[in-house]
């Protein structure tokens, strides 16, 4: 029984990190209430997944709203850059669906490579002292060079929300509770080793 208990048991660590992730998940909800503040609370969701996935944190609560807090300007305006991508794919998609079906596919394909590059975005946001510029240039760049890993993680989160959203019954719960941290928590297990040689290199810009 003492071994069950043990933090350095495997089912531990996994259940640790599955609270942990859930608090992540409430707390990035909670604070995207405003929408313009979701860049920045998404930032500080990765913020703490990247100390989870490194053992470097212990704690969420206060290194949460601390990273929250000093994203919170460049959080709003990538804020501000995502509602307007999803807003001309909105209008994209309507139009295609309208009357250009065939143009579909292309709009499709534009919102997933639209969703590689954030998911990296955030990361290094959260990751590096960069303007958004450069940081967005550097997504762009991870994303192609690192396909493979780009691959998996965008796979893995289309795949979460269209089976949470196909069967909704119990997929609302599960979306609450895990939907923005574990496709965090998966994408930051792939970019991980990228973090490391680029820390290891000093090749962020």
């Amino acid at each position: 029984m003492k071994k069950l208990f043990d933090m350095d048991n495997p089912v531990m660590k996994a259940l640790s990190v599955a609270a942990d992730l859930i608090v992540l998940n409430l707390m990035t909800l909670l604070c995207s209430i405003p929408v313009v503040t979701a860049g920045a609370a998404i930032t500080a969701m990765n913020d703490i997944v990247i100390r989870i996935v490194r053992e470097e944190e212990s704690y969420i609560l206060k290194p949460f709203f601390r990273s929250f807090a000093s994203n919170l300007k460049k959080g709003a305006l990538m804020s501000l850059i995502i509602l307007s991508a999803a807003a001309v794919f909105g209008v994209d998609y309507y139009a295609a669906k309208t009357y250009m079906p065939l143009m579909r596919a292309a709009v499709v394909a534009g919102v997933i490579l639209f969703l590689a590059i954030a998911l990296y975005a955030f990361a290094l946001l959260a990751r590096y002292e960069n303007t958004l510029g450069k940081t967005l240039k550097n997504a762009v760049l991870l994303s192609i060079t690192h396909f493979p890993r780009t691959l998996v993680m965008v796979l893995f989160t289309v795949g979460m929300w269209f089976v949470c959203i196909r069967y909704y019954s119990f997929g609302a719960a599960f979306l609450f509770l895990f939907g923005l941290s574990l496709p965090c928590y998966i994408s930051i297990l792939m970019i991980n080793k990228v973090f490391n040689k680029l820390d290891d290199d000093d090749r962020i810009e």
